[in-house]
């Protein structure tokens, strides 16, 4: 796992990927902005409950809780922004480091962001079901960050294993060697997770995360034996 965190790192000074970095951090960036001005926009519009007092304080109030709700979701939503350029980065890593076994079946752009989309949606209800345990983690130092890398490593590795492996395997294949390899794919995916919770850096998580699942991914196969 050391070995294929290295590896990863080291890749970004490619020019090819470093290419594919500044548009993804652009995208993030604008996105990020966006929807922060519109939340902004929202509570200062509709946000007023006729009080002075609170109505001066409410949009920080509402700009706190958007710092909040983007921390617990950007580790899923980038991953739809990695969407975009998911395959090319799969690409290029097959291209350099496994020159003898690039995957051929290429995964169109809209399932992609389909399944980037579903795997907010899907990240939104299973952190809901969580907030109490991360209210328990209040009481319990610790226990709601291992709770909250778990649940959305799951999640980000489950989906970034399988984007690179159903470029190899059929659908079907791809699911059953990713829950022989759930151990693996879960500490993968909370590492993921954990990078994409740092500021600045998260800006480069499609990049890392696509790129460590490709070397995840191929280290399994060589262990496996699947092709």
């Amino acid at each position: 796992m050391l070995k294929i965190t290295l590896i990863t790192i080291a890749q970004i000074s490619e020019p090819s990927l470093r290419q594919i970095l500044v548009k993804s951090v652009l995208i993030s960036l604008v996105s990020t902005f966006a929807c922060g001005l519109l939340a902004w926009i929202l509570l200062e519009k509709f946000g007023l409950f006729g009080f002075g007092f609170l109505d001066t304080f409410l949009p920080w109030i509402g700009g706190a809780l958007t710092v909040l709700i983007g921390f617990v979701f950007f580790p899923s939503t980038i991953m739809v922004i990695g969407g975009l350029f998911s395959d090319e980065i799969i690409a290029i890593i097959e291209e350099k480091h496994y020159p003898n076994n690039i995957g051929s079946h290429r995964v169109p752009l809209l399932v992609s962001i389909k399944s980037g989309l579903t795997l907010i949606i899907i990240a939104t209800v299973i952190n809901i079901c969580l907030l109490p345990f991360y209210a328990l983690g209040m009481l319990l130092p610790g226990l709601s960050f291992v709770i909250f890398y778990l649940g959305n490593g799951y999640l980000i590795g489950r989906e970034l294993f399988e984007n690179v492996a159903q470029r190899h395997l059929p659908v079907g294949e791809a699911r059953k060697l990713r829950k022989r390899c759930f151990i693996k794919i879960l500490l993968g995916g909370g590492l993921i997770t954990f990078v994409a919770t740092i500021p600045l850096i998260n800006l480069a998580t499609p990049l890392l995360g696509a790129g460590f699942m490709v070397h995840l991914y191929h280290k399994v196969r060589s262990e496996t034996g699947s092709k």
